[in-house]
């Protein structure tokens, strides 16, 4: 045979040979790809102690499977709802995370509690996996109780409760018989609150205290409970009035019950001693509640902002809260830009036509409505009219921020916030935001 034909067929071999192994790799990687098992997935509520309603059906819940292990990282599978889950999921052959919740965003503040639970689980060949996800309320119940000698010797009050967040919770003295409200605390965040009231006697003066309670100093000491204000606690906390021998009011008292998310007993928590005040004062003190400047609108804006392009740092909300005892008339919120990126993004955004640049009124602006919406859930919307009180998400806009990198040397995002009420009274604050390298 030729010296050419020899050389023609030993490469042709090798081609051969190397055309079988890659094929057989090939086949093989694809057998491994396509090996699957099967879930079948339930979840359940688990209700804390201090709840007492009916069991929650989980079939509005919404479902996300995600591929956790490198060879499934690429997996993700979401349904609408429990109820829209085939019964059987088939999956490729790996460790999945499955998480479920109630349907909508966790919010600071809600008028029901919110559940939601994750759990791992690791998809076998050929087997078909069982697996529930255990959903925990994530938010607390707060409720606020005015004994009848508060309510016969004060006749009007504002208390705030404060978790040290950017956010307070408030009551007055419109609503005697306030409905419980679910807070959510940060997890793992908050072992003190402080509730502050300032109150206006039927006599004419005014009363303030301040009193701080800790979860450590709880009457009762369990293993499994930590010192941080979670999801599942239950705080009663009632308030009452301190008479001197006369018959005149002298004080207030604030007394704080907790029951834990696992243990049904209602326990107290004593006041931290260093930091209760007690300040009566004569009824010309300028601060008393039911003064027309009192009766103003106001504004209780977060702590400024700084926080790097990385996203370390960046605070998990930014809540200004407002309240007008008159009802609202106008909130208008004006944004000076701290970069030419985020001035770019301005110049194009249009609310009902109106510019951040100049001012835009959140009052019933469907496009403000349309942007919280999308950004927070559903539950989200733009102020009304006449409203007494509004929460102003400024951190809807974190988004457009962190797209448009560090601000300018010397410069911050700047919400200027103008709020008036309808008697025309006008409360303003301003907002900054400096994101760096």
């Amino acid at each position: 045979m030729k010296r050419f034909d020899i050389i023609t067929l030993s490469v042709l071999a090798i081609i051969a040979l190397a055309s079988c192994e890659l094929r057989d790799e090939l086949k093989g990687n694809l057998t491994s790809k396509t090996d699957t098992g099967a879930l079948e997935l339930s979840v359940a509520v688990k209700q804390p102690a201090a709840q007492t309603r009916a069991d929650i059906n989980t079939g509005d819940f919404p479902v996300v499977i995600e591929g956790k292990s490198t060879d499934v990282a690429d997996v993700k599978k979401e349904y609408a709802t429990v109820a829209e889950m085939p019964a059987s999921v088939s999956l490729a052959v790996g460790t999945y995370t499955v998480t479920s919740h109630t349907p909508g965003t966790l919010e600071k503040k809600m008028d029901r509690p919110y559940y939601g639970g994750s759990t791992e689980m690791t998809i076998t060949k050929g087997i078909t996996t069982t697996t529930n996800v255990t959903c925990k309320m994530k938010n607390s119940r707060l409720q606020m109780n005015y004994g009848d000698d508060f309510k016969s010797n004060f006749q009007a009050w504002t208390i705030t409760i404060d978790d040290g967040t950017n956010t307070v919770l408030s009551y007055d003295h419109t609503n005697t018989t306030p409905e419980a409200i679910y807070w959510a605390f940060d997890e793992n965040a908050v072992t003190a609150i402080t509730i502050n009231i300032k109150a206006k006697t039927t006599t004419g003066n005014t009363v303030s205290e301040s009193r701080t309670f800790k979860k450590s100093d709880a009457a009762q000491k369990y293993d499994d409970v930590t010192d941080f204000f979670n999801g599942g606690d239950a705080l009663d906390i009632n308030m009452g009035a301190v008479e001197s021998s006369t018959g005149n009011v002298t004080g207030i008292t604030i007394t704080t019950n907790i029951t834990f998310e696992n243990h049904g007993e209602t326990v107290e928590i004593p006041v931290d001693d260093e930091t209760g005040t007690t300040e009566p004062t004569e009824p010309t003190d300028p601060t008393d509640p039911t003064d027309p400047d009192t009766n103003a609108p106001t504004l209780k804006l977060p702590t400024n902002a700084t926080y790097s392009v990385d996203g370390t740092g960046m605070p998990a909300s930014a809540d200004a809260l407002i309240t007008a005892t008159d009802g609202l008339k106008s909130i208008v919120v004006k944004i000076t830009a701290g970069n030419d990126a985020f001035d770019a993004i301005l110049t194009d955004l249009k609310m009902d036509g109106q510019s951040f640049i100049t001012g835009v009124d959140l009052i019933d602006n469907a496009d403000f409505d349309k942007l919280v919406k999308s950004v927070i859930g559903e539950a989200a919307s733009a102020p009304h009219d006449g409203d007494t009180e509004y929460t102003f998400q400024i951190g809807v806009f974190f988004t457009f921020l962190n797209i448009t990198g560090a601000t300018d040397s010397g410069k911050s995002h700047q919400f200027d916030i103008t709020v008036t009420d309808k008697n025309g009274k006008t409360v303003t604050g301003t907002y900054q935001v400096t994101i760096t390298e």
